[in-house]
């Protein structure tokens, strides 16, 4: 329905008035999160579909003489990144226009890109909230083997299987981020079974409830919690990074990746990018017709150097 005067009353009381948007000129754009570990592409198609490929096990050894054993480098796993298509039509009255006085209805343009960036931020955020979820329920993330991001049992190709989720989910803490250290060293294989090898700088992603907590994990010379003078290990063995995302549904969450992005398999495809069109007028009523569209789709393609807690 267009923006009229009466749902608006503000704009045409004829009394001297200030009007204050929320944040007002603070808000001219929303502060970017997901890009910080998320791998932005630009894509030129209906869909983008990713394949995988298994190379070769560890090499056998070889008697003198004996004749080479062979081996096949293998199709992994298929992954389609479809892309969604968002829009937004905003309707004002020529009579509304005329009348706004505070120049209120005209930062419409602002409004709608607030609207989308937030939008780009909850969907990106949602492959986090939904990665722990077991394969074929209503909503789950899946990267390309068929599970869940976040999961104990990762089918490798070659046969056998991995983890990448705390195994009992438990809240935050100097233990369970050292456990996270040491199951991302010894759960992150390829799908030939190899162990990649370990990375050294990583990201700590975490809602609110949790930035106090991954300050003083992160940030602590001596070990955190305790009274005695040991090293923080956490601190001094791996270069950190903290994000903290508010769009995180679960207050008990955490996830540490790969500060390489190139690393893992956090995937966003952008085929529109936000667009603002030009204002064009209602040929019938004359209002003013303002149009914001945009194309793009989030998810994770493999799951390596990736690993999460739902917490307890």
């Amino acid at each position: 329905m267009p923006q009229t005067r009466g749902t608006f009353a503000a704009l045409y009381d004829n009394v001297d008035k200030t009007v204050l948007m929320l944040l007002g000129e603070q808000l001219k754009k929303l502060p970017v999160i997901y890009t910080r570990y998320f791998n932005v592409k630009t894509s030129q198609k209906k869909f983008e579909r990713l394949v995988t490929g298994v190379g070769f096990t560890s090499i056998p050894e070889k008697p003198e003489g004996a004749p080479y054993s062979t081996d096949q480098f293998q199709q992994g796993y298929t992954k389609d990144f479809t892309h969604v298509e968002f829009g937004r039509m905003y309707e004002v009255t020529e009579t509304a226009l005329e009348d706004d006085e505070y120049d209120v209805l005209k930062q419409n343009a602002k409004w709608l890109t607030y609207a989308a960036r937030y939008t780009q931020e909850t969907y990106a955020a949602n492959v986090l909230n939904n990665g722990f979820s077991t394969a074929g329920t209503a909503g789950t993330e899946n990267c390309a083997d068929g599970t869940g991001i976040f999961n104990t049992a990762h089918p490798l190709k070659r046969g056998g299987t991995t983890s990448n989720r705390h195994a009992s989910d438990d809240d935050l803490s100097a233990t369970s981020l050292m456990q996270a250290i040491v199951d991302l060293q010894t759960g992150t294989k390829l799908d030939s079974g190899q162990l990649v090898m370990p990375i050294q700088s990583f990201v700590l992603v975490v809602p609110p409830a949790l930035e106090a907590m991954a300050f003083r994990l992160l940030k602590s010379e001596g070990l955190p919690g305790v009274a005695d003078n040991d090293k923080n290990p956490i601190k001094g063995l791996r270069s950190w990074t903290v994000i903290v995302n508010p769009l995180l549904t679960d207050s008990d969450a955490w996830f540490v990746f790969g500060a390489d992005k190139s690393m893992h398999g956090l995937t966003s495809y952008q085929r529109v990018p936000i667009s603002v069109k030009q204002p064009e007028p209602d040929a019938r009523t004359g209002n003013r017709l303002y149009k914001l569209r945009f194309r793009q789709c989030w998810g994770c393609m493999t799951w390596q150097n990736l690993y999460g807690s739902a917490g307890s």
